[in-house]
């Protein structure tokens, strides 16, 4: 980037956060989310020091938050508000403790700093002043120097005393939070989140609204105060507790950064198990006189910093778009991006999803994007941040052709995606040999892409069955394979020649048939052949035998399957009437498969047969539960419907209860459900 690319980015950037930030500190509006306004201001200050020549004093680099709304009396803070440095990996918080062990260390001459780690609470920071023990007043953070007086709001918090336990004149700032149980009742109202529900709560002017909803308050920092305060963050912590002061006690001291690093872990887990909203975690020095002797920068302590845990969401450039053929032949646009971090790992490439989605959006390539990964997976464009749009941005258009095959591209009548048809397509066979070996499916984790595509490239692998035929001599020809290497994939296709039957109904790629359809497919069958059977069936058959079933069967048959439609059935149905199909599942039969029921683990009465839903905020990890129904032979729903049986509710359940209450679904607990567990 020369200097004239890089001044215009650098102010369309300081353009656009400024006008972000107005919406989210000072409108109580989000039409982005932090991760993605963090990502802007990170690429802000990258650019303004490579070229500090075109920093300006309004940058938004250049200050502590926002400008004021102007709705209520702004006050003048008695002790400065800082704003956290930010760290957005392991390497950034290693960083700054090497800053701090090096800064204490050379002049105090001590080998460890204890450090202080605190939950990073995703609300608004509010500052209270008490005197003489009794609250006067609160104020917003505002730009560090001046807040906005919201006392009237705040004082309906039930949690903040009013009157402190000592007689003190005592200034303590904190985070104002709405439980995610408070939350769910104001999404209607348009808030897109439990921060900006309670920073627009708290700005009301009528503190009724205020009363009405439930807003938290955890004090963490000390301004100022008449009294000997501790010489400690985690005595100034317990300190407040003694006055009376609400304090979040998810805090722990750490001698060594190991421990720290565990703490962060440890949350990073299990940040949904929380009654509220954390979007990291705080890193303090422990020693009073420790923070004192380290400072401040212009903006930020030196002594603290705030890990953000891995955003959901970021920004980054689109470089290309490309036309990606899948195994059902969907024609799926990628956007080709600028290599960027998000969800814990580096993304280089983005779902577009499908031509109607591209226009919709009007991605441009050149465009600066918003993406994230859906289900914390698969990276997708969520939204074009026009403002950014350079002049020499290209629209996209659609190819009319396969890139792969040449076949034109055909879009069904009621889709929404584009598809090619031929069956032979290299792009088509190349996910499903992808797909067949997965981890849901074979679960071959030594057959990756890469080795995929050079069996495919040598010629080796023609269909799913020819996986099973591979030789030690055909696996040396290809590139970077040794013996070892070789025989780790023969050893675990030998152990995959019997496998689960969902596994391998997933692993055949029929349309629509997920890994819950292939487990309610087969728990189907199972039922099916022990009722025909009832003097004891086959624990193993073979993919030919399937193959019969399958073809036994009719649309309306499968149509009674648990949760299977019109839609599902008719796939299945025309998958098996196609001789090819046919073909390959005699041939599996032939290179030595078989097929077993999956492991029961002990069906439960009562559980057996039943569909459950889970929702609200559990003990354990809702994965965990969901395996244990099904082992005990119950099926798992994501929808309430009239044909659930039973609703696993955990704290916090929301629109998924009512709507069981509502159509009479038992409601368990989790503790009721354990008990059933054990019947």
């Amino acid at each position: 980037m020369n200097k004239a690319e890089a001044k215009q980015r650098i102010h369309q950037l300081q353009k656009e956060i400024l006008q972000r930030n107005h919406e989210y500190f000072v409108l109580d509006e989000s039409h982005v989310s932090e991760a993605v306004r963090d990502a802007l201001k990170k690429e802000l200050i990258a650019l303004e020091t490579e070229f500090p020549e075109f920093i300006t004093p309004d940058s938004p680099t250049q200050r502590v938050g926002t400008a004021l709304s102007g709705r209520f009396p702004k006050v003048k803070h008695k002790s400065r508000k800082w704003s956290l440095a930010d760290a957005f990996s392991v390497e950034d918080l290693k960083e700054w403790e090497e800053r701090v062990e090096k800064g204490v260390g050379e002049v105090l001459g001590e080998d460890k700093t204890p450090l202080i780690t605190e939950l990073k609470l995703d609300g608004l920071n509010i500052t209270l002043w008490y005197e003489k023990g009794v609250l006067v007043k609160a104020l917003t953070r505002g730009n560090g120097e001046e807040g906005e007086e919201v006392t009237h709001s705040i004082r309906t918090i039930k949690n903040l005393p009013l009157r402190l336990f000592e007689e003190i004149d005592l200034e303590v700032s904190g985070e104002v939070i709405l439980p995610k149980a408070g939350f769910e009742p104001l999404r209607a109202e348009g808030f897109a989140n439990a921060r900006n529900a309670a920073a627009g709560t708290v700005r009301q002017l009528d503190p009724k609204v205020a009363a009405s909803r439930d807003l938290q308050m955890y004090c963490y920092e000390l301004g100022s105060s008449t009294a000997a305060v501790p010489e400690t963050q985690e005595g100034i912590l317990q300190w407040f507790q003694k006055l009376g002061l609400p304090v979040n006690k998810g805090y722990e001291v750490h001698d060594s950064a190991e421990a720290s690093l565990a703490y962060l872990e440890k949350w990073q887990k299990q940040r949904d198990q929380l009654p509220y909203e954390i979007d990291g975690v705080v890193f303090k020095v422990n020693e009073k006189k420790k923070q004192e002797f380290l400072g401040w920068t212009a903006k930020s302590p030196r002594f603290a910093i705030a890990y953000k845990f891995p955003a959901a969401q970021t920004t980054t450039v689109v470089e290309g778009i490309t036309v990606q053929i899948g195994r059902t032949g969907a024609a799926t646009p990628v956007a080709e991006l600028r290599p960027v971090f998000v969800a814990g790992s580096t993304v280089s490439r983005a779902t577009l999803h499908n031509e109607d989605e591209i226009q919709r959006k009007d991605v441009r390539i050149g465009d600066t994007v918003i993406i994230q990964k859906a289900g914390d997976v698969i990276p997708e464009v969520v939204e074009v941040l026009h403002n950014l749009r350079p002049s020499q941005s290209q629209a996209f258009a659609f190819p009319k052709n396969c890139p792969l095959c040449e076949t034109e591209l055909i879009r069904p009548e009621g889709e929404a995606v584009r598809r090619c048809p031929n069956t032979d397509c290299p792009g088509r066979k190349r996910e499903a040999f992808i797909h067949f070996v997965s981890k849901h499916a074979l679960d071959i984790d030594t057959l990756g892409e890469k080795v995929v595509d050079a069996l495919l490239e040598f010629g080796f692998i023609h269909d799913l069955a020819d996986f099973f035929t591979l030789t030690e001599a055909q696996l040396l020809e290809l590139p970077l394979f040794k013996e070892k290497k070789a025989q780790n994939i023969l050893t675990a296709l030998e152990e995959k020649r019997r496998i689960e039957l969902p596994r391998f109904l997933y692993g055949l790629g029929i349309r629509f048939v997920g890994e819950q359809v292939a487990k309610d497919l087969s728990e189907w069958l199972r039922n099916k052949h022990a009722e025909e059977n009832p003097e004891g069936g086959k624990a193993e058959f073979s993919p030919t035998q399937l193959k019969e079933w399958l073809q036994s069967l009719s649309q309306a048959d499968l149509e009674d399957v648990q949760g299977f439609g019109e839609r599902i059935a008719n796939s299945i149905v025309e998958w098996m009437a196609q001789p090819r199909h046919s073909d390959l599942l005699d041939k599996l039969t032939t290179v030595g498969l078989h097929l077993t029921w999956p492991e029961e683990g002990g069906r439960v009465e009562g559980i057996a047969g039943k569909t459950f839903v889970i929702t609200g905020t559990l003990t354990r990890p809702r994965e965990e539960i969901k395996l244990q129904i099904e082992k005990a032979g119950g099926h798992v729903s994501s929808a309430v419907s009239s044909k659930t049986d039973f609703l696993l509710a955990g704290e916090e359940a929301g629109s998924k209860l009512e709507k069981a209450k509502n159509l009479g679904v038992a409601i368990l607990s989790e503790e009721e459900w354990e008990a059933r567990m054990k019947l």
